[in-house]
């Protein structure tokens, strides 16, 4: 791994010493019993081995790399050299490619693994999963689901490591300040743009925003929709259900008070800095992320709201996996790393900080936050009261969800939803017939 050092790596770990283990075991577990020794020679230790990881666009922090893949590698697998190479000039995936020096895993999202798979680095980990003894029907189905939909005669690219759902969250305090009920679970979109509807409104010199919708793509999702075809490349934005989008998205710009000067996207800054917005829909690692700024909050969460022909449906699929490439030699070690984050004990850990689990387990559901005080008393568990759906991933995804983005803006200023719709589609059209056949 030599040429590593031409990029920024950052070097986690490197233990050598077995004795690291003594203490970090699970309490009440029994200790194994020592092998037979033969003609009084010791057992031989695991040959040292360093496994690397391309971190795509950062989507793991340090912090979270530490607690979550290489405290546990250090306790279990003392034997493992982790290094990871972050995403950054000169050492993008395509540099690293280039080089002829990418690494073991890849790790990141399954919006993101198209990337990967375009440059051909996949390898089909299925024969080594099963040699390994990696139990995959542990994954909750959902989540395996989405991993394996990059296979198209079954092979399996990826591991799933962590989840993100969507959530709503809600100042409680505009809530008291206006005596207005707070939301509760199961909600549709529509009944929180009316209860917004009640808090949007100037007081005390601030302009308070009662529901502030976010980002299209974020509501799409809750509905698995589709952005373009991928064998016509054409945009599929000409719909009922991108209507039903748009048209709840006009319906909490057009509150007499939502749009100031201009201004229609209050987002994260505005219910955590400004607080002046009452409920915004939230990613859960993006609540975990916001601790420090919620801790000064009287807060709390309900579950992700949606259309009411699609309610108990979450946003779609947000995984984050590993990928064992092709350019790989350490495929046994690569999956003993595997097989050690994803155990009970380290997804309960995950669990605990605030990062959902892939797995089955309810139990570890229901620890979710238990050791984050930020936490304490709020509805965690309203993060699990909605199912993820599929995401239907497309390489044109990126192209057309740039206007249906850019759209909000028209649509707060007084452009009618189907005339919008139009200008989607025709913008669209457009720029994906200038892309490369």
């Amino acid at each position: 791994m030599s040429m590593i050092r031409n990029f920024k790596v950052c070097l986690i770990t490197s233990v050598v010493a077995a004795g690291a283990l003594a203490g970090c075991g699970s309490q009440g577990e029994k200790p194994k019993e020592a092998a037979p020794e033969t003609k009084g020679a010791a057992a031989k230790p695991p040959e040292p081995v360093t496994i690397t990881m391309y971190n795509h666009f950062n989507n793991i922090s340090d912090e979270r790399l530490q607690q979550f893949i290489i405290g546990p590698l250090k306790q279990k697998l003392p034997h493992i050299t982790f290094q990871v190479v972050k995403h950054d000039k000169g050492s993008t995936i395509d540099d690293l490619v280039a080089a002829k020096n990418f690494t073991d895993f890849y790790y990141g999202s399954n919006v993101g693994l198209p990337t990967y798979l375009n440059l051909q680095l996949q390898q089909d980990m299925s024969a080594l999963i099963k040699t390994s003894g990696l139990d995959l029907n542990r994954i909750d189905t959902p989540f395996l689901d989405a991993a394996k939909s990059f296979g198209e005669k079954g092979e399996v690219y990826g591991v799933p490591f962590s989840a993100n759902v969507g959530v709503l969250v809600y100042n409680k305090s505009i809530f008291d300040k206006f005596a207005v009920p707070y939301p509760k679970d199961g909600m549709t979109w529509e009944e929180v743009v009316e209860l917004g509807r009640r808090l949007t409104r100037s007081d005390g010199g601030v302009n308070y925003i009662g529901f502030d919708p976010g980002r299209v793509a974020d509501v799409a999702s809750g509905m698995s929709l589709p952005y373009a075809d991928a064998k016509t490349v054409k945009p599929l934005i000409d719909t009922d259900n991108w209507r039903k989008i748009y048209t709840m998205f006009k319906s909490a710009y057009d509150i007499p008070g939502f749009v100031n000067n201009g201004k229609y996207d209050y987002g994260a800054n505005g219910f955590l800095k400004d607080k002046n917005v009452a409920m915004l829909p939230m990613w859960a690692l993006q609540v975990v992320n916001s601790k420090a700024d919620l801790a000064g909050m009287d807060w709390d969460m309900v579950s992700l709201p949606n259309f009411k022909e699609f309610l108990g449906r979450g946003r779609s699929v947000d995984i984050h996996m590993l990928a064992l490439s092709n350019v790989s030699k350490n495929g046994a070690a690569a999956l003993e790393v595997l097989k050690v984050i994803t155990s009970d004990e380290v997804q309960t850990m995950m669990s605990e900080y605030g990062t959902p689990s892939v797995l089955k387990n309810e139990e570890i559901k229901k620890v979710y936050g238990s050791k984050l005080p930020e936490f304490k008393g709020k509805n965690v568990q309203a993060l699990f009261k909605t199912k993820p759906g599929q995401p239907a991933i497309t390489k044109y995804d990126g192209t057309v969800s740039f206007y249906t983005e850019a759209a909000r803006k028209d649509i707060a200023g007084g452009m009618d939803v189907n005339s919008a719709i139009r200008s989607i589609q025709e913008k669209s059209i457009q720029k994906l017939s200038e892309l490369p056949k």
